[in-house]
């Protein structure tokens, strides 16, 4: 298909990485790991919120489109409020957007077209800013236009995020539907391999599973990351929890919670003792 091929190219844009870093590294600079980048991300959801603030512009844009077709000169205000409306809320929705691709790391390709993705989204904020000073001035006709020019560029950013999510897979859980380990204890590795403070993948059943030992008490997680399939066991133990060595997402070792983002779904997490010199492991009961 046309748009496939297109957005093949785009993917191999290699011209575009000197502005990917420049734009990746001015919203680390604005927005550092930590609490306020957690809360763009959604971790508090439990899943990203940009897909759930993108549907408010985008909604209150389209309402206004239909108002300014079918409306009649009656409904003029109510459309032109609705486009103020979809403005105010691009902030916020731009924000979260932007701090969960700034978190694909070396992963070029996303990152070239998420960075088109934006360039359509600043595109159509500019236009309707045009619609709605237009009509603000009584030209209702120049600022349907420029609404209808607005809902054209918004249309391809929607596409190319669209394709982020379900082509390659951006800000889903890596980790879903992955087989949990065996209902029964089953042998993972010799206890003398996993020594304090220390971090070990195994194959249980065909699943990598990690094995952490700290402060003298075992922990068996899923060994890939759920934000972008890291493993987990070449990480760190931090004050109970093990830190992905590619993104930094941090998850709690009792549990799999997710402690720090850019990751918004747990780990799955796995029952484990020790019989004489084994560890075993089981599905969570």
């Amino acid at each position: 298909m046309l748009w496939s091929k297109l957005t093949g190219r785009l993917e191999q844009a290699q011209a575009l990485d000197p502005a990917v870093d420049a734009v990746a590294g001015v919203v680390t600079a604005v927005v550092p790991r930590g609490p306020v980048k957690d809360a763009l991300h959604g971790r508090w959801l439990g899943h990203p919120v940009h897909p759930l603030l993108v549907t408010m512009p985008i909604g209150l844009w389209s309402g206004a489109s239909l108002l300014d077709y079918l409306g009649g000169p009656g409904a003029r205000e109510a459309a032109q409020r609705l486009v103020g409306a979809g403005i105010l809320s691009v902030p916020a929705t731009a924000a979260a957007g932007l701090a969960d691709w700034s978190e694909l790391g070396l992963d070029r390709q996303p990152k070239r077209v998420g960075l088109a993705h934006a360039a359509f989204n600043v595109a159509s904020t500019l236009l309707y800013s045009a619609s709605w000073l237009a009509r603000a001035r009584g030209d209702h006709r120049r600022g349907r236009r420029l609404a209808l020019l607005g809902a054209t560029t918004v249309s391809l950013g929607g596409y190319l995020g669209g394709h982020l999510s379900y082509s390659e897979a951006v800000g889903v859980n890596r980790n879903y539907g992955v087989d949990k380990a065996p209902l029964d204890w089953t042998d993972a590795a010799a206890a003398t391999d996993l020594s304090e403070g220390q971090l070990l993948r195994a194959d249980v059943g065909g699943e990598p599973i990690l094995l952490a030992h700290t402060e003298g008490e075992l922990y068996a997680l899923h060994a890939v990351c759920s934000h972008y399939e890291g493993p987990l066991d070449e990480g760190e133990l931090r004050e109970g929890c093990v830190v992905c060595p590619w993104h930094g997402s941090t998850f709690r070792l009792r549990d799999g919670s997710v402690a720090r983002g850019p990751a918004t779904a747990p780990q799955p997490g796995y029952d484990v003792r020790t019989v004489e010199d084994r560890i075993q492991v089981r599905a969570r009961t």
